[in-house]
């Protein structure tokens, strides 16, 4: 990804502010499918996979996408979000309790991350 250096130390922070601790992160760029600007996969127990379209989309998209996905390993980690996944898929996707919190919180963590450059 670009600006990886960043990036890694934007989810350090991520990691702090949500109080989880992921043993295996990878975040990688995905720029295959023009409908998807981020997506999380949780490989095993505490170890994630988070893919971000980068092409044609600013620094600010890019981290909003990244605290998106996030706060869904937050979610995985925390609130069981692969059993919701596995048997709700019947509620619409902007109905969804994960997807709600996720499009709430992402905006906000990035304005302090900027914050702390100040």
């Amino acid at each position: 990804m670009k600006h990886d250096s960043l990036v890694e130390k934007f989810v350090n922070f991520i990691c702090k502010e949500l109080d989880i601790e992921p043993l295996k992160l990878t975040i990688a760029s995905y720029d295959e499918d023009d409908n998807l600007n981020g997506l999380c996969m949780d490989e095993s127990d505490s170890e994630f996979i988070i893919l971000v379209k980068e092409t044609d989309r600013n620094i600010g998209e890019i981290f909003t996408t990244i605290a998106h996905e996030m706060i869904h390993v937050k979610q995985y980690m925390k609130e069981n979000l692969g059993w919701f996944l596995d048997n709700r898929k019947d509620i619409p996707y902007m109905d969804r309790w994960w997807e709600k919190e996720a499009f709430k919180d992402a905006v906000p963590l990035v304005e302090k991350f900027a914050s702390t450059f100040k």
